[in-house]
């Protein structure tokens, strides 16, 4: 009787420790997501969004030539 007894006190021990342990992984598991969200709002905060500069200046390859003709006719 006592070894039984012993055997289940035993198995009791372990699965207290096993809970402990899924309780910690589970929090550290929660700790690091709360970090990675934090990080990545704080990447997606400071990504620059488009510039002024950009959206201002024409795309590579076309250029604003006017002959002086069609300056001239603009200007009227």
């Amino acid at each position: 009787m006592s070894a039984a007894q012993d055997v289940a006190r035993e198995e009791r021990k372990a699965a207290r420790l096993e809970s402990e342990r899924l309780k910690t992984e589970a929090k550290t598991a929660q700790a690091y997501a709360r970090e990675d969200a934090r990080a990545a709002a704080k990447f997606e905060h400071d990504q620059p969004s488009r510039s002024a500069s950009k959206r201002k200046t024409l795309a590579n390859g076309k250029r604003k030539l006017v002959s002086f003709a069609d300056l001239l006719r603009m200007r009227e």
